[in-house]
């Protein structure tokens, strides 16, 4: 059962790229940590049973569907954004407005946001 989705304020977990157990090992270890989890994931991710508030799926989208997802990410108001290293998107931080704390980086044995 998810939590209701906090706006503005929450986690994004950019899990694009991450292997099945590595985007597990993240979303458990973020859910306790933050209001609401939202977790943006590929196509082929979708079958992972994690934990998470809301998944948002990331395809082939073309200039426009990329266009929407910045915005989507903009308009949200995220208080953090989590990208593991190793997961794709390496440049979307550039284009996010206004800019919420970005963590990127390996996952930490004592993680604390």
């Amino acid at each position: 059962m998810s939590r209701p989705i906090i706006e503005p304020g929450g986690g994004l977990l950019i899990g694009i790229g991450l292997t099945d157990q590595t985007l597990i090992d993240w979303a458990q270890m973020l859910y306790p940590e933050v209001s609401s989890l939202s977790v943006l994931i590929g196509q082929d991710q979708q079958r992972v049973k994690m934990v998470a508030d809301e998944k948002w799926v990331y395809g082939p989208l073309g200039l426009r569907g990329a266009l929407a997802l910045i915005r989507r990410i903009s308009w949200r108001h995220f208080d953090c954004v989590y990208q593991p290293a190793g997961s794709g998107l390496p440049h979307l931080q550039y284009f996010i407005w206004p800019r919420p704390n970005w963590q990127s980086g390996q996952l930490l044995v004592d993680f604390r946001p």
